[in-house]
């Protein structure tokens, strides 16, 4: 329906081993994705790693707060390829514009 053309740009310089360290850590940052003249900067979570992230949060500042996060099984480029395509379908509704 909204698939129109929209691009991923991956933080720079990440290399294979990179790659494996993001999935076994759980959470990459800095994902930007533009669409329809619109951009935005994604935060992506595995389901097991976001608890330990608010969980660290709330005994640190006493709040968890974040933007535009992104909640997948494992942290990798073919899942959030996937997952990013699917907000396209949505028009990227779910996002808040940078």
């Amino acid at each position: 329906m909204f698939k129109s053309k929209y691009q991923i740009v991956f933080p720079e310089g990440l290399d294979e081993f990179d790659w494996s360290e993001v999935e076994n850590k759980g959470w990459i940052d800095g994902v930007r994705i533009s669409w329809s003249g619109k951009s935005w900067t994604l935060s992506f979570f595995d389901e097991n790693r976001l608890p330990q992230a608010v969980a660290i949060d709330i005994d640190r500042m006493g709040y968890f707060s974040a933007r535009n996060v992104i909640v997948v099984r494992r942290v990798a480029r073919d899942e959030i390829r996937r997952a990013v395509s699917a907000m396209a379908d949505r028009g990227f509704a779910d996002l808040l514009i940078d």
